[in-house]
């Protein structure tokens, strides 16, 4: 029987400070928590209503029903899905990576729904690390993890200071593509070489002090007479992957 106290607990996870502090974070929906629990993550707690068990059975030993009221108080979402579970963060250090032949550098992204995104279409293209700005947003910020429909459970994220992360890469011998308003278009790019692939910030781009680490600046084309001044984050880390991978082949 779930406690008055755990619901508060649950309920603390909303907030970033108690996610650090209690090194935990909310799953919700059907399809997110058959991906948590095939995973490696930990799951501390799982809880589902009766309604929800009735059009979705769900046989699990940590398992506990719950009622309609209960669950509200513990979602985060304006109409609860019915099924909640609570899993156990990781810390990854970048140095600890061992990197494929295509990494991402997040620069400052700040929207949970664009790294949640990014973090999903990443593994479509078979990219399995990245390494995030000390200043992007939370991974484990509920919009994040709900973006990535369940990408995050199989993908390796880390947080690292760049400008150290990138140079290291640098001196390693790999190339370090920025993506900028001024390079190379990435459609006429004849050749990738492995290396790291930097998308900056929504609102500000890469910062200056990782633009001259920056080895091979590319750049997504846009139309003659075009005024819009940049693209979406996470559409432009698609576009480009795309890119990556047709030339991979």
């Amino acid at each position: 029987m779930i406690t008055k106290n755990t619901v508060k607990q649950i309920q603390s996870l909303k907030q970033p400070k108690y996610r650090k502090a209690l090194q935990c974070f909310v799953v919700e929906g059907r399809k997110m928590v058959e991906e948590l629990l095939q995973s490696d993550f930990e799951t501390v707690y799982l809880f589902a209503t009766e309604r929800y068990l009735e059009e979705h059975p769900l046989t699990d030993a940590r398992l506990e029903t719950v009622t309609e009221v209960q669950m509200e108080q513990m979602s985060g979402q304006d109409t609860p899905p019915g099924v909640l579970a609570v899993a156990r963060t990781k810390t990854l250090s970048a140095n600890a990576m061992t990197l494929g032949p295509f990494t991402l550098a997040l620069d400052g992204i700040a929207n949970p729904g664009n790294l949640g995104t990014i973090i999903r279409t990443a593994e479509w293209f078979g990219i399995r690390q990245i390494v995030c700005s000390e200043d992007c947003v939370e991974l484990w910020n509920p919009k994040v993890i709900q973006a990535t429909m369940g990408s995050v459970f199989r993908m390796q994220v880390a947080t690292a200071p760049l400008v150290d992360f990138l140079r290291k890469q640098q001196q390693a011998g790999k190339a370090i593509y920025g993506a900028l308003l001024e390079g190379e278009n990435l459609f006429r790019k004849a050749h990738w070489e492995p290396g790291i692939l930097v998308i900056g910030s929504e609102s500000h781009g890469i910062r200056p002090d990782i633009l001259p680490l920056i080895t091979q600046p590319i750049t997504i084309p846009r139309a003659a007479g075009s005024v819009t001044e940049s693209l979406n984050a996470s559409m432009a880390t698609g576009i480009i992957l795309a890119a990556w991978a047709s030339k991979s082949e």
